[in-house]
């Protein structure tokens, strides 16, 4: 235990350090994208992009109105909590019926509960047989590496034997309430997983997993998506997949693990304010209340004061910290693999139109009427050249008129705005399992409108990764609705690919166009 808080403290005094400089937190994406043009004409790459972006630019730059990706995730319970395939005979069938409809890949959540089953025994066996299958039948694959668990797959046990020891492996709410969905960002740099710390312990998971399926990256394997938190999204659980919320609410933030505390208690000090350092806001809401039912998150809260700025700068940079930690590490072990990489990110669009932003608040996210929240998380992802997969596709406005100030229409195209500022591949994803007419329609939108915000063109998503292949995906009614959805879709990808007279300038050519004057990188800027 002695050698845990030494550690912690380590951890501490450098999340201290680096707390003094806030993470682009006045910069709006227009400046960012201008900046970007400018670098990308002056050296062909951009300034701030990692080795990976650079490594990829030439192949992750896509014409405007090529084809796109049509993706299907799988059911969760596809394996068994034994690590065998639950339904062999009825995936294939099922498998068959998406390949002839014209469905190109297939998307695999790949659960460190079902593969780690003791501390560094890897069993992939059930994965492997799942993917040949797939692959025998003419389907690229996405898989998902989700450090996170459901009701159906737990986290390892040896995990929660632990975590029974130390309940401060996991989120932990005001109320002392441990969140077993996923790990505290806290332990990511402390040997509190029997002598491993967080970070080794996924990139553990990673490398066993790049050994075991390395023929395959590139051929069968075309993308892998990082999970980095609940649901595999980049947020803290503060919406957590137990009773203790209910839609609208707000959600509590997730800094009460001691690990945590002791990096807050740091920071605070660095500032001169250790009162700040003994906890998250005393007057914020409990899960399942709404902003107005708290000092904090009301209009003229104290989200706003000096100590909610402070808080809510430290809760999101840690949140930040951990990305760029796991998503390095999956550089480190895939990076020279011809696979995608990506990340997912959730769509936290209740309380969106109110001044404070609350939901997105407690998930991680600093977004207020008065700051711009997601650009930082993006350009983390963004210098690894992470792809980003965004959620909610088929969330309609119409749907969430109420009083609880939902946009999920106007949240996705600020996603995909700053995605298009750093040219970031993008794929949408529908986050209920939806059949209904008003529901694939405004999927079918979030593919093909076209928009502009803030100045940026905002181009066609790359991919769609439909959720899920299920029973109730092949209900008579279902099946049909869900045949001429695809039908549309192919049919709005191939005329918008044989309308694309000229593709959009990719890295190499911006840099060329630029230093022969053919091409205005302000023009482009401004378009």
């Amino acid at each position: 235990m002695q050698s845990l808080e030494l550690h912690a403290r380590r951890a501490s005094s450098a999340a201290a350090s680096s707390s003094s400089t806030p993470v682009c937190s006045s910069t709006t994406i227009i400046r960012v994208h201008r900046r970007h043009l400018r670098d990308v004409s002056a050296s062909g790459t951009s300034a701030s992009a990692g080795p990976v972006l650079q490594r990829r630019r030439t192949q992750l730059a896509r014409p405007r109105g090529e084809h796109l990706d049509l993706y299907v995730s799988l059911d969760k319970d596809v394996l068994t909590p034994q690590n065998t395939l639950g339904y062999g005979e009825a995936l294939r069938v099922g498998l068959k019926a998406l390949k002839l409809l014209g469905i190109q890949g297939i998307t695999v959540d790949i659960y460190w509960g079902l593969v780690e089953k003791k501390p560094q025994q890897y069993d992939w066996q059930g994965y492997r047989s799942l993917l040949r299958m797939i692959c025998d039948m003419g389907f690229r694959t996405k898989v998902n590496l989700c450090f996170h668990s459901t009701p159906h797959t737990p986290l390892p046990q040896w995990i929660l034997d632990i975590g029974s020891k130390n309940p401060d492996i996991f989120y932990t709410d005001k109320s002392n309430t441990r969140c077993q969905e996923y790990l505290s960002l806290g332990i990511d740099d402390l040997p509190a997983l029997n002598g491993r710390t967080g970070l080794e312990v996924y990139r553990d998971f990673m490398q066993s997993f790049r050994d075991e399926f390395n023929p395959w990256l590139g051929n069968n394997i075309a993308e892998v998506l990082i999970g980095l938190g609940p649901n595999g999204e980049l947020r803290y659980p503060s919406y957590p997949d137990d009773k203790r919320w209910e839609y609208p609410g707000v959600g509590e933030f997730q800094c009460y693990d001691r690990y945590m505390l002791a990096t807050l208690k740091a920071c605070a000090e660095q500032v001169r304010q250790p009162s700040w350092g003994l906890g998250g806001p005393h007057d914020a809401c409990r899960y399942k209340e709404w902003p107005h039912q708290s000092n904090f998150f009301h209009h003229n809260g104290s989200w706003a004061s000096a100590y909610g700025k402070f808080f809510l700068q430290w809760y999101s940079e840690m949140l930040l910290r951990h990305a760029h930690a796991v998503v390095g590490a999956a550089g480190e072990v895939l990076g020279d693999a011809p696979v995608q990489l990506n990340a997912r990110l959730p769509l936290c669009h209740w309380w969106h139109n109110t001044a404070s932003h609350a939901a997105e608040l407690t998930a991680g996210y600093y977004h207020t009427s008065a700051r711009e929240g997601y650009l930082p998380a993006f350009k983390v992802l963004a210098h690894h050249g992470v792809g980003v997969h965004l959620a909610g596709a088929e969330q309609r406005n119409s749907e969430k008129q109420g009083s609880h100030c939902a946009d999920p229409e106007k949240l996705l195209l600020l996603q995909r705005t700053v995605a298009a500022a750093l040219h970031m591949p993008v794929t949408a994803e529908n986050s209920d399992v939806r059949f209904d007419e008003g529901a694939l329609a405004r999927i079918e939108a979030t593919l093909f409108d076209n928009a502009s915000s803030q100045g940026i063109e905002v181009p066609q998503v790359r991919a769609l990764s439909f959720n899920r292949m299920s029973d109730a995906m092949f209900e008579p009614n279902n099946w049909q609705a869900f045949k001429n959805f695809i039908r549309k879709v192919r049919e709005r990808a191939d005329l918008a690919a044989a309308q694309a007279s000229q593709p959009s300038l990719d890295y190499e050519q911006l840099a060329e166009g630029a230093k022969g004057g053919s091409a205005s990188v302000v023009h482009l800027a401004r378009r």
